[in-house]
Order: C-alpha cells, then structure tokens, then sequence
C-alpha cells in the first residue's frame, strides 16, 4: 500500500495559512494500520477524514475494508486533486468529498447507508503553527458524531496535557497515544530542506460511558 499512497498526486500549490502539507505515505500506512488492524476501526465502518487534502487517508482507508469514506476539506483546488487520486484507484463510489470549513459540517441521517451507523474519524489537523488552535475546531467537530478518533498532533507534554483536559470537556477520552516520527516533505519555497523530521503524537480517542 505504501507505493499507490507515495504515487498519488499532491498539492500543487499548498496554502501557507491552511498548513497544507501531504501527509507521506509511511505515516499514513502506519496510521490506519494502527486504526484498522491493532482496533478493527476501519472495516465495516463509515470512515470521516476531517481536512483530508488530497485523500491518502481517505484512499488507504478504503483498502482496509471502510464501508464509506467521507473527505471534507475547505480547499476545493485541494478536494480536485483528491478526486483525480481517488479515479484513478476506481474509488469513487466509495469516497465522498465535500467542500466545506469544518464548522459548518452538518450530518443528516439520510446520508448514511443504515441507521446509527459505526463512524471513525482519522485526521491530520492542522498543527496550529500559523494560527494559533487551529486544530480544536477539528476536534470539537469530530467529538460531535464519532464513535471513535484518531488524530495527529505535535508531541510534548503540554501538547499533551492540553488534549487530554480538552477532549475531557466534551466527554471524551484518550485510551491509547502512539508517539511517532513523522517526515514532512518541502512544500513551501522557503524550506531549505527536502524533508524535515517532526515528532507527533498520534491520539486515539473514545467516549466515557455514561
């Protein structure tokens, strides 16, 4: 899987203030190895990928069994790249991409396939390096209709201090973190390096019981 994922094509011209960058191909294997395999979270279940760029969540989710693929992402240049990745791996009944900002994602039951259907989030939400908490309204959003989350941020222990009180305000919590070195190739003019290696924690999260 980690070939079709490293040859699908990427952001032409990636938007500074969106952070977009393309999640590479062992990162993104690793991920929904780690959300399919290690916790079943992918198979059967109606899969939602929160800022999904141009889709290699989206895409390798779909060859671990997902039962729908829901990619929304603000940038419609960025959803046209995806559409051209998804058709050309035959997946476009099975991928669902939707432009719009995050906040106002709305679902309707009539959506989805059945009734109170199992839904995953995977995401790679922006870090918050150009705009600061750019990444709780991913969040917050995710927390609303998921059955599960599996997101990625930046390491350290504020960070993940931060996340934990977070997510506990919405009734949520974290259940597993699988720290990780994550390679992010150059996408702006002014990287000076081909790739930069980054550390990032990524956060698995469940409901509490009520």
């Amino acid at each position: 899987m980690i070939s079709i994922i490293q040859n699908t094509e990427s952001f032409k011209n990636p938007k500074l203030e969106l952070e977009q960058y393309c999640i590479d191909a062992d990162t993104t294997v690793d991920i929904i190895y780690f959300a399919g395999i290690e916790f079943n979270d992918i198979k059967n279940k109606i899969i939602f990928d929160l800022g999904s760029g141009t889709g290699r969540l989206s895409i390798a989710s779909a060859f671990l069994g997902a039962l729908m693929i829901i990619s929304v992402d603000i940038d419609i240049s960025a959803l046209s790249i995806l559409k051209r990745n998804i058709s050309l791996h035959d997946l476009g009944l099975l991928i669902n991409p939707i432009c719009t900002d995050i906040k106002n994602l709305e679902l309707s039951p009539r959506f989805f396939i059945k009734e109170n259907p199992e839904i995953t989030t995977i995401m790679n939400p922006p870090f918050g390096v150009k705009k600061k908490n750019a990444d709780r309204p991913f969040l917050i959003k995710a927390f609303s209709f998921s059955n599960v989350i599996y997101s990625i941020h930046l390491a350290g222990e504020k960070t993940r201090n931060f996340i934990t009180n977070f997510a506990r305000k919405f009734n949520w919590k974290i259940d597993y973190i699988f720290p990780y070195t994550m390679r992010l190739e150059r996408s702006f003019k002014f990287h000076t390096k081909k790739t930069k290696i980054i550390k990032v924690d990524i956060y698995r999260f469940v409901k509490n019981e009520i």
